[in-house]
């Protein structure tokens, strides 16, 4: 259906509506049928509120333990390490230059001495 005009609430078209909806009303609508021959009168109500829910990027909590991602020095000398890391999904930062992976991923490696909690932070460039 085709919208033809939108009143918001307090003006002229919706004053009866808002006399029964009151400040749930949102909008009154006319919608044009497709074979364009019954005009519809809608309207647009609340009809339940809550508080919305705070996305914080990177502090939601991980589905599962264990996946979350962290930030791992590794020298560039430690090719074969490095190698590992790429391996098991891992990826270069070069804005914090770590390596960035999966916590449990890093934990198989046993390499957790490495993990510099809260540098992942700063891991924009890698797209997790």
């Amino acid at each position: 259906m085709e919208i033809i005009k939108t009143i918001r609430p307090g003006q002229d078209g919706s004053k009866r509506y808002q006399e029964k909806y009151g400040d749930q009303l949102c909008a009154v609508r006319y919608r044009r049928s497709p074979c364009k021959s019954t005009v519809y009168t809608t309207v647009e109500i609340i009809v339940a509120q809550r508080e919305a829910y705070q996305q914080k990027g990177r502090e939601q909590r991980p589905e599962k333990v264990g996946e979350d991602w962290v930030a791992i020095k590794i020298a560039y000398e430690e090719l074969e390490l490095r190698n590992e890391i790429r391996r098991i999904g891992g990826r270069w930062s070069r804005m914090a230059k770590a390596w960035v992976a999966k916590r449990h991923l890093v934990s198989r490696l046993n390499i957790d001495h490495r993990i510099v909690e809260g540098l992942v932070d700063q891991c924009l460039d890698v797209g997790i």
